[in-house]
């Protein structure tokens, strides 16, 4: 029996694309992204209406992360707020699973702590610029 490696660009992350913050943690994703599991798309960008259109509105306009597990498959798998960010740092594996871990737990366990910091987000990178992908990373990232 032979191991076969995982494909990479397994899951789809969508960001804010006019927040610093989240910025910062796509920067961070793509060092610690090793296996390069992840691809990323702007909320406001045509990937995200394409892949987004049947979600409800709520989460839709939320502005928040959102994560899409096997986002090429007929296995998609859908995780917002917290969950979708324990969920990523589970995907990364090695160390950032201690991280991870909590995104089996119910949400409500630890949303309230997302949601917090996705509210005061714009008070602490209020004078960040997002960063265009350099031509090693351009692949990385969807329209």
């Amino acid at each position: 029996m032979t191991i076969r490696k995982v494909s990479t660009h397994l899951a789809l992350v969508f960001y804010d694309g006019k927040c610093g913050f989240c910025d910062y943690v796509v920067q961070l994703l793509l060092k610690a992204d090793k296996e390069k599991i992840f691809v990323f798309a702007p909320l406001q960008g045509k990937t995200a209406s394409i892949y987004l259109k049947d979600l409800p509105e709520k989460i839709k306009n939320a502005d928040s992360l959102i994560l899409l597990e096997n986002y090429q498959t007929n296995w998609c798998h859908l995780f917002v707020y917290g969950q979708g960010a324990f969920r990523i740092a589970w995907l990364l594996g090695g160390v950032w699973r201690l991280v991870g871990w909590p995104c089996f737990l119910p949400p409500f366990l630890y949303n309230w702590c997302y949601y917090l910091i996705a509210r005061f987000r714009f008070l602490f990178f209020k004078n960040t610029v997002c960063q265009l992908p350099d031509e090693e990373q351009k692949d990385r990232f969807l329209l």
